[in-house]
């Protein structure tokens, strides 16, 4: 078919705005965005190989840093160990005092082992008759003159006795019966006579 002249020149305009488009276009897909990096390290890290990365300069603001915070020293703590410090461990602090009650009831617990060690030295103080060693074997004759047969606490000497007769000059016969004894105490008139079966 045929183009008139004027036809001819339009399309030779869309021509040409269709290559300055297309330029414009190709031009921004082959050239990658600048992105910032933080630090020429970091840089190359991201660059691949066989292509050279433009470096970045950072912000005045970003690459400022506050010296004067590292130079502070640690604060105190109120209890433990300071990790920031060498030394020994502090002692803990000590116990809170004791209360009105709990001095009051070790005054009285004081008070009590006292009276207590008074009386134990008392008592103790007091004479005690001996303990018994005899041993009673039995008795032998008439009613009115029964005798009583013992023997020491090793069973080497043998004692013949009648009531009032003083046995190894500590125990007095005082009574004599058909299976036990009894026996007062030299000294201790008060004390009560103690019974001692046979063999005991």
């Amino acid at each position: 078919m045929k183009v008139s002249p004027r036809e001819r020149k339009l399309l030779m305009i869309l021509a040409a705005v269709a290559a300055v488009v297309g330029l414009r276009l190709l031009y921004k897909v082959s050239t990658p965005p600048a992105t910032p990096s933080v630090s020429s390290g970091a840089a190359a890290a991201a660059t691949p190989r066989g292509r050279r990365s433009r470096a970045v300069e950072l912000p005045e603001a970003m690459a400022s840093l506050h010296l004067e915070a590292l130079e502070r020293e640690p604060r105190d703590l109120s209890f433990g160990r300071d990790p920031f410090r060498y030394g020994p461990i502090p002692p803990p602090p000590p116990p809170p005092p004791p209360s009105a009650e709990e001095l009051a009831r070790r005054a009285a617990a004081a008070e009590a082992a006292r009276l207590a060690a008074i009386e134990a030295a008392r008592l103790a103080a007091i004479p005690k008759p001996p303990p018994v060693t005899l041993k009673y074997l039995g008795s032998f004759g008439s009613e009115s003159r029964r005798v009583a047969v013992f023997a020491d606490e090793e069973g080497e000497n043998l004692y013949n006795a009648r009531i009032g007769d003083v046995l190894e000059g500590k125990f007095i016969v005082d009574r004599i019966g058909y299976e036990s004894v009894d026996l007062k105490f030299v000294g201790f008139p008060d004390e009560p006579a103690r019974r001692l079966p046979i063999g005991g």
